[in-house]
């Protein structure tokens, strides 16, 4: 164990064991992240950590890839066996004489064998030894070859020209020196590799599930009345289909209710208001998205109760401007309140009817005044699920 630790700290380094330390961290956080608690924030801070963990492998895994097997021990084998193998031949020329008495240096005797034949023999031993080793372990490290650019005088035209007498710049070895490779023996090598893959897989695959997790968690978060985070104009029917949405909930509080209503228009959905006042205080307009000077704003008009409940036409724009999310509509209370809410409740058992479905949820608030007619308050909640209409009023 010792030795395999000791092994990848000099093939990865420092940005192995960062590598390392930030897999296991994002595996704490995405366990920690499945209590309800906090949930939100832990998974975030687990996809930065697999984000690190991957940046991490990734530059671990170049360090790795620069790392050439070390073939100085086969060369020395090589060698080892040449010199045996030539000392053998130079036994058979020996001289042929032999006498009880011969110790063992009498036998090695290799007289009259000159020292051109010595050599000759050595380097063909060599060769022959080296010959079984793979192509790529012969001639040491290879250097790409560079084209000279278009335009460019060769080489030899500017030596031709340099005057003999002139000595070569000093300064020219250095800069054309290249660094010497790093090398390992061919076992280690394995297991470094093997750690790289390993790595380099975990990390991505804990990076894939954090984020997966993570839009799980904002989709269901989206999809809750008051609990969205960060939300943007995505509201459809793909995103009302990924996570389960509360069609029926309390109404937010008066004070709350401006900033409920620009949740509700960052999101991309639409509302109809019955308040005793308007809690928009007159604004003609909730942004849906703003970036710089880029922005992207839902109309927003405000009526009088009893301007709707005498003119049917308009009482049908309000319903189909919010039917359809073209803008947020206040209506503002008064006697004739309970007839406009009973004509929306009679409108959507017509949409009921033919299984019409609002495209993004329509939320209707019934806030500050005194609740409706318990009949009329159970069909639009009855109704809200089926039409995709969020009731957020007495029941």
């Amino acid at each position: 164990m010792n030795q395999t630790l000791a092994i990848l700290w000099n093939a990865c380094g420092a940005a192995g064991v960062a590598s390392a330390m930030a897999t296991v961290a994002a595996v704490v956080l995405l366990v920690a992240g499945l209590g309800r608690k906090r949930r939100w924030s832990v998974w975030l801070l687990s996809v930065a950590a697999a984000v690190a963990a991957v940046v991490l492998a990734t530059l671990t895994s170049h360090r790795i890839r620069s790392i050439e097997v070390d073939r100085s021990a086969d060369v020395q084998a090589a060698e080892a066996a040449a010199a045996k193998t030539a000392q053998e031949r130079f036994r058979d020329r020996a001289a042929g004489i032999r006498f009880a008495e011969d110790t063992a240096a009498d036998q090695a005797d290799v007289a009259g064998v000159t020292a051109a034949e010595e050599e000759g023999a050595y380097a063909r031993a060599v060769a022959e030894q080296l010959a079984k080793l793979p192509a790529y372990a012969r001639g040491g490290r290879k250097e790409r070859s560079q084209a000279p650019r278009s335009g460019a005088r060769p080489a030899g035209d500017d030596v031709a020209k340099e005057p003999p007498d002139q000595a070569p710049s000093e300064a020219a070895p250095a800069a054309d020196a290249v660094p010497p490779a790093r090398a390992l023996p061919e076992a280690q090598l394995v297991v470094a590799d093997r750690f790289d893959r390993w790595n380099r897989g975990l990390a991505w695959s804990l990076l894939t599930l954090a984020t997966g997790l993570v839009v799980t968690e904002y989709v269901r978060r989206f999809n809750t009345t008051y609990d969205a985070v960060w939300p943007l104009p995505l509201a459809g029917t793909p995103v009302d289909g990924a996570a389960a949405k509360q069609h029926v909930a309390d109404p937010p509080p008066v004070e709350d209710a401006a900033d409920f209503l620009a949740a509700v228009a960052r999101k991309g959905e639409s509302f109809v208001v019955f308040a005793a006042h308007d809690p928009l205080h007159g604004r003609t307009g909730l942004p849906r998205l703003a970036a710089g000077p880029l922005r992207w704003d839902l109309p927003v008009q405000s009526f009088a109760a009893e301007q709707l409940a005498t003119d049917p036409c308009l009482a049908e724009l309000v319903f189909e401007t919010a039917w359809f999310g073209r803008g947020g509509l206040v209506v503002v209370g008064g006697p004739a309140v309970e007839a406009v809410i009973a004509d929306f409740a009679d409108r959507l058992e017509r949409r009921r009817a033919c299984r019409a479905v609002a495209r993004r949820t329509v939320n209707v608030l019934w806030i500050g005044q005194a609740a409706p007619a318990p009949a009329v308050a159970a069909r639009v909640a009855r109704l809200a699920a089926p039409t995709n209409i969020r009731w957020l009023g007495p029941t």
